[in-house]
């Protein structure tokens, strides 16, 4: 009878340390997975810049510019393109990097004046400042500040409601960067809206010196593809 309950207490003790050890590997189990899912919730989450020498196309629509041309307002209506991105490292902010534009233009049909604006070929390297920036505000996890310097064609200028004797095509031509930022979650930007900060003057591509027009409104959406 001694042996008998001696054999069951054993038994006993030897079940339970089973169960603890189980108990205690699941524990260790799901914590272990637990930090692996923290950790890569944490690495998708943190933001990354595009890596130099990388090219990014996107698409640009607008409701139309408004221009002030000799104290008369226009607004040339919508207007489509295309813009692209060349990547490069921005020295001395590893924070950020220089977003340059290779290409950038938008036009609207001749029925609505045949508007194109486009970066000025000069301003491809040497005045390009756009940037893409990490911040840390809201929800935004990038600035990004495009700084094109703009040609803008009219080819029947009499349809926006310009003087008979404008001369067609209308040529204007900017004398500093269009500075257009956004704030944005991703990037490339999904149908981000980039707004106005500054309002370039332009002038006569044959009187640089005498200023004729200026850019009150330039509302922009970029779409990456």
């Amino acid at each position: 009878m001694s042996m008998t309950m001696t054999t069951k207490k054993k038994r006993a003790k030897v079940a339970r340390r089973v169960t603890t050890g189980v108990a205690a590997a699941s524990v260790v189990g799901v914590a272990v997975a637990g930090a692996a899912l923290a950790a890569k919730q944490t690495e998708q989450a943190t933001p990354k810049l595009p890596a130099p020498g990388a090219t990014i196309e996107v698409d640009l629509t607008s409701k139309g510019i408004e221009l002030a041309f000799v104290g008369q307002k226009i607004h040339t209506g919508p207007l489509q393109g295309k813009a692209t991105f060349e990547i490069e490292s921005n020295k001395g902010d590893p924070s950020s990097v220089r977003t340059r534009i290779s290409e950038f233009y938008l036009t609207s049909p001749v029925e609505q004046g045949g508007v194109t604006i486009a970066i000025a070929p000069a301003s491809r390297k040497s005045r390009d400042q756009s940037v893409l920036r990490l911040t840390t505000t809201g929800s935004s996890r990038f600035q990004h500040t495009l700084a094109p310097v703009l040609n803008i064609t009219v080819q029947s200028p009499r349809v926006l409601g310009l003087p008979a004797e404008t001369g067609e095509p209308l040529s204007l031509v900017a004398k500093e960067p269009a500075e257009l930022l956004a704030k944005l979650p991703g990037f490339p930007p999904k149908g981000a809206a980039y707004k106005l900060k500054t309002r370039p003057t332009l002038t006569l591509p044959e009187q640089s010196d005498i200023e004729v027009a200026s850019i009150l409104k330039f509302p922009l959406k970029v779409e990456g593809l």
